[in-house]
């Protein structure tokens, strides 16, 4: 059975002991024996790679891992983020030329479903550029304003621009499936980019940090689907359709992962979604009347 001696050990921060009749050496320094491991890897550290944490130390390895999981600074992250930009730019224009054109834009470009089924497939891109008043565009602007930024520095301004308009796509497929009336609303795609946040998250899963985080936004969808399922003015359908698009996609489009995805896996992702889309909108269209 190990003991641990009475002498104090290399650092303040004690880190994690190991029985001292193993001998072992510094992943770090191979010819420095050690009787210290990291407490997140049990990687075997020396006095001078140990890094002092709040629960005793870690390797520069783990360290290194933490800091590139983590969330960037927001003002950093919104610098390099003009895609969200011109999306909440694009929205706000949208929502004051419906003001000045009254019923005109909305009779035009939202989703009607019966319209959708006469042939205005338009009708399931348009609406995310939509809003039903101030609160709506509010609530809208402020989610994208929040994780927009750290998606769109995750994937790079490309991948989310595809990840928001297909996943907006999906959004308006799943209302067009399951809902009724005329719906309008950039939620669809919104959902779809926390829900490619989710994946890239799960990718860092090894990362305490991004677990913690991941299980706070899961903890916010979950909140708004309940919500959504409340009240029933909200198209909770379209939530969900997108949700479900920008998690597939994310997925597939995440090239940060250890086992990058392979080109072909990614355009696979890009098209099976949008492929998805079409058939089921197309299903609807053949039994809507």
């Amino acid at each position: 059975m190990g003991r641990v001696n009475n002498q104090p050990p290399a650092d303040p921060n004690q880190g994690q002991l190991v029985d001292e009749s193993e001998q072992l050496y510094c992943y770090g320094h191979p010819k420095t024996p050690t009787r210290l491991r990291c407490t997140r890897c049990e990687r075997p550290i020396c006095g001078r790679c140990a890094i002092p944490a709040s629960v005793g130390q870690h390797c520069p390895e783990c360290v290194a891992e933490a800091r590139r999981s983590a969330p960037k600074v927001r003002t950093a992250l919104r610098a390099n983020a003009p895609v969200t930009y011109a999306l909440l730019a694009i929205n706000i224009g949208m929502f004051v030329l419906t003001l000045l054109a009254g019923d005109l834009i909305f009779d035009r470009f939202a989703e009607i479903k019966a319209l959708v089924a006469l042939g205005e497939w338009y009708r399931l891109i348009t609406p995310m550029f939509l809003h039903a008043g101030p609160l709506h565009l509010l609530l809208n602007s402020y989610v994208l304003f929040t994780f927009g930024p750290e998606v769109e520095q995750a994937y790079g301004s490309k991948r989310f621009a595809l990840i928001y308009f297909l996943s907006g796509f999906t959004g308006a497929v799943g209302s067009y499936l399951f809902s009724l009336g005329t719906s309008v609303g950039a939620s669809g795609a919104i959902f779809g980019l926390v829900g490619a946040l989710i994946a890239f998250l799960y990718g860092k899963r090894g990362s305490a940090m991004a677990f913690g985080y991941m299980r706070n936004i899961l903890g916010f969808v979950g909140l708004n689907l309940v919500f959504g399922f409340l009240f029933p003015q909200i198209d909770n359908f379209a939530h969900i359709g997108g949700l479900l698009g920008g998690l597939i996609l994310g997925y597939g489009l995440d090239v940060t992962r250890a086992r990058k995805p392979s080109l072909a896996l990614q355009i696979l992702a890009v098209v099976g979604v949008a492929a998805a889309g079409v058939a089921l909108a197309a299903y609807r269209t053949s039994t809507f009347f």
